[in-house]
């Protein structure tokens, strides 16, 4: 069997997304193969000076914008080029962000969350792109679940 290589690939595309909010917006967040979500992980692992910035950036993900939708411009958000943006906080020092593009109708998918001193880091923007594309293969195929957040599971506080 030299020279032969069998692959056993699975073609549909996958993806889980944990349901933030949802009103007249459906605010969603990537989900990793571990069951775990980056950005609210990330985002409620915060703390010291950056405890307030994460508690205002987690009301904005839960109260705000599926109530209102996306802010549109500057400070709070800002757009990093081929439909993905940031949603912005700035504690001093380091500031806060989470990377974010729109889904189908009034849905938004958050995929990253991190915390930057200039300029948003290139790694995050890329992975950030992956996602995104692989959010619109899956949905191309019918291969998004989305599942509630955490908190909002049957028996949970």
């Amino acid at each position: 069997m030299k020279g032969r290589v069998l692959l056993f690939v699975n073609r549909g595309v996958n993806m889980q997304l944990v349901r933030i909010a949802r009103r007249r917006w459906d605010v969603l967040a990537y989900r990793d193969h571990r069951g775990s979500c980056p950005v609210l992980d990330f985002l409620e692992g915060l703390t010291g000076s950056y405890l307030a910035a994460a508690e205002q950036m987690l009301r904005l993900l839960v109260q705000i914008i599926p109530e209102n939708g996306p802010p549109k411009t500057e400070p709070l958000c800002k757009s990093l080029g081929d439909g993905l943006f940031e949603l912005r906080k700035q504690p001093k020092g380091k500031k806060l962000r989470v990377v974010w593009f729109y889904g189908t109708g009034a849905v938004i998918v958050c995929v990253a969350a991190f915390t930057k001193a200039e300029r948003t880091p290139r790694a995050e923007i890329d992975r950030a792109r992956a996602l995104q594309r692989e959010y619109w293969e899956a949905r191309r195929h019918g291969r998004l679940e989305i599942v509630p957040r955490r908190s909002d599971a049957p028996g949970e506080p």
